[in-house]
């Protein structure tokens, strides 16, 4: 039995979530340049993403993509569960670990764990042995550095458990709920679908920030075409701390498009929309913006002050 090598970044369970008619969804691939359906079983597709090298030279097309389909499994139940209104803390946990290795998935994340591990380890190869850098690791990094492009996205899958572990830590005593979208506008979703960052009070006004610890820290990530995982880690009322508890929905409008547009602008190549009319929207909400430090952070103080909002009206 062959062993696929053509593997997905955005899982394949995930994308049909964005389904809103027949069997596609709609992609703006950056390389492409234009929008374009597609069933989610050949969208965000590339070879050997998900490959990982062997101590020994040879290749496994078979370990990360078997993990991910294992996890990948529950997705629909616990949509499903969500949509109907009650939320429970088993599903939500599960809703958590998917978003974490989501993140782990982002081809920016890999590149930017990449770009972190050639900056910051010795060439010299006594020295990563020191470090305990693997056999893998250490041909790895010598590869990139000699300017091998795949090894540099292999260097990022190696590094799958560093970064959900550095996703958790950023993300630790994060509370999360799901809350259902009532919109005429659906969600879309991206390569980078994961965002979050810090908020905190200048002169009255909000202002976004990295999320360093001990910040308020405000995470997204968009579970469905009409779900989100909203997080942030002021803690709920005490007497809403249980997670089983009917989920909150929200008809705001200005918290769709205000995700949707980072998640488009933060995409790496592929944007994911549930129709070729909300992918248009999207596309036109950052028509001449790049993703740098000062629009990002006005974006992010705009998506926190729509969430704050919803966060107000749900507890009171």
């Amino acid at each position: 039995m062959s062993i696929p090598d053509r593997h997905h970044i955005l899982a394949e369970t995930y994308q049909k979530q964005f389904i809103e008619e027949g069997k596609c969804v709609w992609v703006y691939d950056k390389e492409v340049g234009k929008p374009f359906p597609t069933q989610p079983k050949n969208s965000t597709v590339r070879t050997g993403f998900n490959t990982a090298l062997l101590p020994d030279g040879s290749l496994d097309k078979a370990s990360m993509e078997t993990f991910f389909s294992r996890l990948e499994t529950e997705y629909p139940q616990a949509i499903d569960q969500f949509r109907t209104g009650f939320q429970t803390s088993e599903r939500i946990d599960y809703a958590i670990a998917f978003m974490q290795f989501q993140a782990a998935r982002s081809p920016l994340i890999r590149k930017f764990m990449t770009e972190m591990l050639l900056g910051f380890t010795p060439d010299d190869e006594s020295f990563l042995k020191l470090l305990q850098v693997d056999s893998v690791g250490v041909e790895l990094l010598h590869r990139a550095r000699s300017g091998d492009e795949d090894a540099k996205t292999k260097i990022g899958l190696h590094s799958t458990q560093h970064i959900v572990e550095g996703v958790s830590k950023a993300l630790k005593g994060v509370w999360y709920r799901p809350i259902r979208i009532v919109s005429p506008i659906p969600l879309i979703t991206s390569d980078s679908p994961v965002t979050y960052f810090a908020i905190k009070k200048k002169r009255g006004k909000l202002q976004a920030g990295l999320p360093l610890v001990g910040s308020r820290i405000l995470c997204f990530f968009p579970l469905a075409r009409d779900i989100i995982l909203f997080g942030d880690t002021e803690r709920p009322p005490f007497d809403k701390l249980t997670y089983d508890r009917p989920s909150q929905v929200s008809k705001s409008i200005a918290l769709v498009k205000r995700l949707n547009a980072i998640s488009a602008l933060n995409a790496e190549r592929s944007i994911v929309a549930p129709s070729e009319k909300s992918l248009r929207k999207a596309l036109s909400s950052i028509a001449n913006k790049t993703p740098n430090e000062a629009t990002l952070f006005e974006m992010y103080n705009q998506l926190a002050k729509a969430a704050l909002r919803e966060n107000s009206v749900h507890w009171d």
